[in-house]
């Protein structure tokens, strides 16, 4: 059973993820989002958006949204090369965490890094909910 964000503290570390974006994914990934710019997008293996998503999906697959939980803010930076790696690596912590009137914020850095460690993308996920007393009222 997957744990809940509710239930993590500040500097939770997520476990590591490998992500493999083959040719064939990032054509359906494409194919997806119908947006023609990416398309155009000479030079660069992997869609910037493409990393932002696996990588949101791995920090999903490790710990559920509570319940009530409202996306209030993303950031993102992105350093891509023409540069094809086999396989990447996503990477997350809870950050920062507070509480105030019932209410949880908290911020989730996210990184996608190469089996070297360079950085591909970095940024994080804001989001909040209320706490488990607030929820059940």
């Amino acid at each position: 059973m997957t744990v809940s964000l509710a239930d993590l503290p500040k500097g939770h570390e997520f476990a590591a993820t490998r992500l493999k974006l083959t040719p064939q994914w990032v054509a359906e990934y494409v194919g997806a989002v119908e947006d023609d710019a990416i398309g155009a997008m000479a030079g660069h293996p992997y869609p910037p958006l493409a990393l932002a998503t696996c990588s949101v999906r791995a920090l999903l697959e490790q710990a559920a949204l509570p319940e009530g939980a409202i996306h209030v803010g993303q950031e993102l930076n992105f350093s891509l090369s023409s540069e094809t790696e086999s396989e990447l690596v996503a990477r997350a912590h809870i950050a920062s965490r507070g509480e105030r009137q019932g209410w949880v914020l908290m911020g989730i850095d996210l990184r996608v890094e190469t089996n070297g460690g360079t950085a591909m993308m970095s940024g994080r996920a804001t989001i909040t909910f209320p706490t488990n007393s607030q929820a059940s009222a």
